[in-house]
């Protein structure tokens, strides 16, 4: 696929995380799966595009607060059931995110933010809010076969876990997985962003925040997904007993989303 990042006026990281081959040979379809970055600035002209892809549901993996301040501005002319993310965990219960509440108080230099990076992709996979939404996501495939939009705020840590877990779920390789996740780093120019976010989060935290050590945060490493990887180690098993999504259900998606 030539065309698998799409561009847009104000949606940033679009891509179609589909037309891999799995295990077995067989194609993911392509225009069947999506995965973006938020949709709070999204333009007329940007609407008109995201009306094409038909998309059947929207899965939200951002944080209560980090909707309420960049709401999703979606075409009116469809309307796609919508998934959120929903805190489940007590650690996660707070008045922000928790990747913002470690920005607030916890990141100073880029080790701060790497490790910390590496430590929440571990936990993600069996943090309660989002098991729920990665299994309802895997539920709905099976049973429409609609296509399926992921995103967060940047589209590309939450939203490239929940990614890997649906490849995952079509039998393509760890390999390939990790080769869509790193396509960030080709969709999206990270130093662009850099020196403007620190300022942004420089305001709002009342601190000073370097550029550089917010740079772990704003891209992405092999080492981030590896660590899910390793908190999931068997794709199949982690699905079927963590995620509650039976035999049944893996092969109808199968069926609907392959080629």
């Amino acid at each position: 696929m030539k065309d698998r990042i799409k561009s847009f006026e104000k949606i940033f990281n679009f891509r179609d995380f589909g037309g891999y081959a799995n295990k077995t040979g067989k194609m993911v379809k392509a225009n069947k799966l999506f995965r973006s970055a938020h949709f709070n600035n999204t333009t007329e002209t940007d609407k008109k595009s995201l009306a094409e892809f038909d998309v059947g549901l929207i899965v939200d993996l951002r944080h209560k607060t980090e909707r309420d301040r960049q709401p999703t501005n979606w075409p009116d002319t469809q309307n796609p059931q919508i998934l959120l993310y929903n805190s489940i965990s007590e650690d996660n219960r707070a008045a922000i995110a928790p990747h913002e509440a470690f920005m607030k108080d916890e990141l100073h230099t880029p080790k701060d933010a790497r490790d910390y990076m590496i430590r929440s992709y571990g936990q993600r996979p069996l943090d309660l809010g989002f098991k729920k939404i990665f299994g309802d996501t895997l539920r709905y495939m099976a049973n429409t076969g609609q296509p399926v939009l992921v995103h967060c705020a940047a589209g590309k840590d939450r939203t490239g876990s929940l990614c890997s877990i649906i490849l995952g779920c079509l039998g393509v390789d760890k390999a390939i997985q990790m080769s869509d996740y790193m396509l960030t780093m080709k969709a999206v120019d990270i130093d662009s962003y850099l020196l403007p976010a620190a300022k942004m989060f420089t305001a709002r935290y009342g601190r000073e925040i370097d550029p550089e050590a917010i740079r772990p945060m704003f891209g992405v490493e092999e080492a981030y997904l590896e660590s899910s990887f390793n908190t999931i180690i068997n794709m199949n098993d982690y699905i079927r007993e963590e995620l509650d999504v039976s035999e049944e259900e893996i092969t109808a998606i199968k069926e609907a989303y392959l080629e």
